[in-house]
């Protein structure tokens, strides 16, 4: 039997494809998926959960087809290409029809350019080209650039005319592109050529967001290769496409069912199937002629390990898919060998699974803690729980976090933006930490997260994703099969637009709730309850306790107090120079400022409200200007009290400048540089109102 302690760390394989096609070439299992693509043609859309072999058969299909002498294209985006062509196709539309209908044109006849373009370079079929009209085309078509999005994209560029609207533009496509010519031409072509040529078509994923620009590419590049192995008898095409993508077009495309439904075909792979592909690829691993799949099993496991039923116990640590297993029994022989053992145990593939589900939930943390400050805070409130769980109970898990007082500034200020803990578990959802029960009894992960309101009701489940099981100590259930096949999930972390967007979508509300608070006394509540939600949200961490007319008996009613922590910055400073530990914040729905709002303020000031307060209005302006609020200023300021005017519309700019997660602290910057303002300028009665500056 081989020693473990000469096996290399990734024993069975990458469980990248790109990496792996070593053991693609010594050990690939011919599963029935598989045979299937190789045999037919009416299934040409190939829909598969990640790590489910997709690029694995992009691989083996293009070494079996070229075996058999076929012509054979592969495309296979990369990100940046797709983010480049998203900026193209807003010109033609921004529904996914619009879109669709204008990528669905462009990619047939991308098609057919590259397939001429090879087969250009291939010694029996050159000369066919260059006879033909359409060398000139292809030769156009090469200069694009260098791949065949960066030509699409020149393509569609330059098919626009100015001034024109994108129902124009997208009706003279066809005629624009000399669509049906080129067709016709390589029509011509292959069929001297006498040689069938297959299209794979992998990495639809790249760069994809799950917007109707984002679905309309992908489904536009599903239509233009439908038209195009439908218009050639000779062209066999396969288009991999990964699950959420495929269920994001099934909703937004009504068109979809009766037109592609029927050619699609779903990868399935059962635990038998994963046995064998486990053996050969141990087979090819420690080089051993075993031909039972059972003793060759046993042969590296421990006896509580042995057989089938022993390979099932090592599945339910998975999502029953290839990349899973693989990974699992990876570094459950690098645990054995580790232990001079060489055989696995229970407590390697224990080991294993733990250590799978660290690095998934530490990835988690590390990606998304730059748009979703205090994630791991949250998503560590649910360590213990039950995996599925109750929208109530998951409601007062993130409830509690939200309530913390405890935390750093940043993530409290990004926790009050969230207007309920529903909100909180929607973000959840988007980033693929909770999964949510569908209406037909699926666990769905991941899958459009701009759109997930329609799944929360007080009566959902929701289900910690079982990727993290392990890290956080989940009591869980066993998946079965069937179970672990009908979550559609997406573990791989990619930073998911949808945390930018709801963190964009919050701060919007916000600002636009101001639009409806009408000037003067009767809105006046309403401007008091918004100025001091947003004090909270721009001083998170800083200024705590806030409250509302705390004295609402006494003759000085103060409108919003709060306690000034001290920490750093400007506050820190406020603490320093004037001795303020609790802060008042006179609030006025109005736009002018007289003395007799400053000198209310300056009633209020004195012991722990120190020399500093702050008067809050609607004024367009936010510098003091001579003859109103800048006198009244240096009257109270030669008393040696400072303060400060903050006008909703600079409020706003802080807000605006919250978008960014990074800049939490801009407020206190801004008021710095307001606070030195009053100083340096408005002390000595000069201002800087002449720059008309309206923020």
């Amino acid at each position: 039997m081989t020693n473990l302690t000469t096996i290399k760390s990734n024993l069975l394989g990458d469980v990248r494809a790109e990496n792996d096609h070593a053991m693609l070439d010594s050990a690939f299992h011919e599963w029935q998926d598989y045979k299937s693509l190789l045999e037919a043609d009416d299934r040409f859309v190939v829909v598969g959960r990640r790590g489910t072999g997709k690029s694995a058969l992009t691989y083996r299909l293009k070494k079996e087809f070229e075996a058999k002498k076929y012509f054979v294209v592969v495309v296979a985006p990369n990100e940046e290409e797709f983010i480049g062509l998203r900026a193209i196709t807003q010109k033609y539309g921004h529904t996914v029809q619009r879109v669709r209908s204008a990528i669905k044109l462009g990619w047939r006849y991308a098609l057919i350019m590259e397939i001429s373009t090879q087969l250009s370079h291939y010694y029996k079929s050159s000369a066919l080209i260059e006879s033909s009209r359409l060398n000139k085309y292809t030769k156009e078509w090469c200069l694009g650039g260098s791949s065949i999005i960066s030509r699409l994209k020149s393509l569609l560029r330059s098919a626009i005319r100015s001034n024109e609207s994108p129902e124009e533009a997208i009706s003279e496509l066809t005629t624009r592109l000399h669509l049906e010519e080129v067709t016709n031409l390589l029509s011509d072509v292959l069929e001297k050529l006498g040689k069938k040529v297959v299209v794979l078509v992998d990495r639809l994923d790249e760069g994809y967001e799950a917007d109707d620009i984002g679905i309309g590419i992908v489904d536009g590049i599903i239509y233009g290769t439908d038209d195009l192995r439908l218009r050639f008898e000779v062209v066999k095409a396969v288009l991999f496409l990964r699950d959420n993508i495929f269920r994001a077009i099934q909703q937004s495309d009504q068109d979809f069912s009766r037109n592609i439904e029927g050619s699609v075909l779903r990868l399935h792979w059962d635990p038998q199937e994963l046995f064998y592909l486990i053996c050969k690829r141990m087979r090819s691993a420690f080089n051993v002629k075993v031909e039972s799949d059972v003793k060759l099993w046993n042969q590296y496991t421990e006896p509580a390990l042995h057989g089938r039923e022993g390979f099932r116990k090592c599945l339910q640590l998975t999502l029953y898919r290839p990349r899973d297993i693989v990974a699992l029994l990876n570094n459950a022989f690098q645990s054995a060998k580790k232990n001079n053992r060489d055989e696995i145990s229970n407590d390697d593939l224990q080991a294993s699974s733990k250590y799978i589900s660290n690095v998934r939930y530490d990835d988690l943390g590390k990606e998304y803690s730059s748009v979703f400050p205090g994630i791991t805070f949250l998503t560590k409130a649910f360590s213990g729980e039950s995996s599925r769980i109750s929208i109530d109970k998951a409601r007062e898990i993130v409830g509690k976090v939200i309530q913390r007082q405890d935390l750093e500034p940043q993530v409290i200020q990004h926790l009050r933006l969230f207007d309920s803990p529903d909100e909180v578990l929607k973000a959840l959802y988007a980033v693929g930490f909770l999964g949510l029960l569908d209406s037909s009894g699926n666990f769905v992960f991941c899958h459009d997260g701009s759109k997930q309101e329609k799944f929360f009701s007080d009566a959902s489940t929701l289900l910690i994703h079982p990727c993290y099981w392990t890290a956080l100590d989940i009591k869980s259930e066993v998946l079965n099969a069937e179970d672990a096949q009908e979550i559609y999930d997406e573990y791989e972390i990619t930073i998911a637009s949808q945390s930018k967007e709801i963190r964009d979508k919050m701060i919007g509300r916000i600002i636009s709730e101001l639009k409806d608070i009408d000037l003067g006394d009767e809105d006046a509540h309403a401007f008091e309850d918004w100025c001091k939600r947003v004090l909270e949200l721009l001083f998170a961490g800083q200024l705590i306790n806030l409250q509302l007319r705390p004295n609402s008996n006494a003759t000085s009613r103060r409108d919003i107090v709060a306690t000034n922590e001290g920490l750093k910055g400007f506050w820190q400073r406020i603490l320093s120079d004037y001795g303020t530990r609790q802060v008042v914040f006179e609030v006025k729905n109005y736009e002018k400022l007289t003395v007799s709002e400053y000198r209310q303020v300056y009633s209020y000031l004195g012991k722990e409200y120190g020399k500093c307060g702050f008067i809050i209005c609607r004024d367009k302006m936010k510098e003091l200007t001579k003859g109103s609020d800048l006198d009244a200023f240096r009257e109270f300021y030669t008393k040696e009290m400072m303060i400060i005017k903050l006008t909703a519309n600079s409020i706003v700019s802080m807000l605006n400048k919250l978008r960014s997660p990074q800049k939490f602290d801009v407020a206190n910057d801004m008021l710095t540089k307001h606070i030195d303002d009053h100083i340096r300028l408005y002390a000595n009665g000069q201002t800087n109102s002449h720059k008309k500056k309206g923020n």
